[in-house]
């Protein structure tokens, strides 16, 4: 896996802790953009995948307590859709977070597991209301909530699992 050992070597060489050696400056301005893009590519990409993960979470749970997942035909559909995207993003940040923990003895400025208690406490807060009460249905939005949540538990635990 080339690109494996091209992003560990970058995270490895981009470590905060060591001190900071000379700094050449940049022959040309491709060589300025690609600076910068490497530089930052980690973090913007841990920013993609935070915007898409809130708004997915945000999404399924405002879909299921306005009690509408059913009318809502074209978001449920798309929100389907993003499910395997979304556990694919789930795995990419997990694949970094745990590059991280290998090659730079640090911890991370990045909090993404809070979202697998947010999507355990949906799940119950879910099962339990679609169990007691009449206004809430097995449906759609109902099951991308569990697939999403066991899913989530299970990338963490494999985590916590396998540490360093």
């Amino acid at each position: 896996m080339a690109w494996w050992d091209q992003l560990t070597e970058f995270l490895y060489r981009s470590n905060p802790d060591q001190e900071p050696g000379p700094i050449s400056q940049p022959s040309d301005l491709k060589d300025a953009v690609k600076r910068v893009f490497i530089t930052h590519a980690i973090d913007w990409l841990y920013l993609a995948l935070g915007f898409f993960t809130t708004f997915y979470f945000w999404s399924i749970t405002f879909l299921f307590f306005s009690g509408r997942g059913g009318y809502y035909f074209i978001s449920t559909e798309l929100l389907g859709a993003l499910s395997e995207p979304y556990l694919g993003a789930v795995g990419i940040y997990v694949i970094l977070k745990e590059i991280r923990k290998r090659k730079i003895a640090r911890e991370s400025r990045h909090y993404g597991e809070i979202y697998v208690w947010l999507w355990l406490i949906l799940l119950l807060t879910g099962s339990s209301l679609v169990l007691l009460t009449k206004n809430f249905h097995f449906d759609t939005i109902m099951r991308l909530i569990i697939t999403n949540s066991l899913a989530s538990f299970v990338i963490y635990i494999a985590g916590k699992i396998h540490r360093p």
